[in-house]
């Protein structure tokens, strides 16, 4: 039981695993309660490298549906499948479409035998924008879904979680916003993207933009993670931490 809010990074990386980093995903543990942010293709790699139980986990929340965010899933399925089976439903929760996404690469990647039941079982939640969710209960981490700018005709979500008076917000992937500042002020760690050093996209964040906006970002340490080929190799970016895989952090 961690009587903190842990971050530990399981992938820093864009969908390229530019400079050998791996792909989005992040181990959350408060009190009781483990739990992943989005999981690319390498997060069952991760956590067992990092020597935790895949089985232990509770709940993924995934900011959207690109596969290096949620094509990890089929993988862990076919674990709990075939190595270690669940006595309790694992939650998925992210924007509309979820089970659709998820359902249909787990069956493409691993197409069911007939006869062959689940051995586990997967409970998928749409959430919606800043309607507050608590998957643990009233007395368990609050997670706040916000929207943020990816991609323009589907809704993404960033987050922020809440445990014992210490928060995390994370950008999912996403364009600058005017919004942003005021949808991740007060947070004690803002885990953000940067996957470009000073091009501009209306689906990325730029280490230039960062900076040009760095004051109003009134939150604690700023985390840079999803690092694209200009920044992946770099070890120290003036300003700012840099997420490094295996790294865990006490928010």
């Amino acid at each position: 039981m961690s009587p903190r809010l842990m971050l530990t990074v399981l992938g820093s990386g864009d969908p390229f695993s530019s400079g050998g980093r791996n792909q989005s995903g992040y181990l959350i543990q408060a009190g009781k309660s483990r739990w992943l942010l989005d999981c690319g293709v390498t997060t069952l790699v991760s956590l067992k490298r990092m020597g935790v139980d895949p089985a232990s986990l509770d709940l993924v929340l995934l900011t959207h549906l690109h596969g290096d965010h949620v094509a990890g899933l089929p993988f862990l399925f076919h674990e709990f499948q075939h190595l270690r089976g669940r006595s309790s439903p694992l939650d998925v929760a992210g924007p509309r479409g979820v089970k659709t996404r998820v359902e249909g690469i787990y069956r493409v990647l691993f197409p069911p035998k007939p006869g062959n039941g689940r051995r586990f079982q997967v409970t998928y939640r749409v959430l919606e924008p800043h309607r507050p969710f608590l998957p643990a209960g009233p007395r368990g981490p609050r997670v706040l879904p916000f929207p943020v700018r990816h991609q323009g005709d589907h809704l993404n979500f960033g987050y922020r979680i809440r445990w014992r008076g210490r928060e995390l917000a994370y950008s999912g992937d996403t364009g600058w916003f005017p919004a942003l500042p005021e949808q991740v002020r007060g947070a004690d760690l803002f885990l953000c993207e940067c996957t470009h050093a000073s091009k501009r996209s209306d689906k990325h964040l730029s280490l230039s933009e960062l900076r040009a906006n760095r004051q109003g970002l009134e939150v604690g340490a700023l985390l840079l993670t999803h690092l694209g080929p200009e920044l992946a190799r770099r070890r120290r970016i003036p300003g700012f931490k840099l997420a490094r895989d295996g790294m865990t952090i006490r928010v």
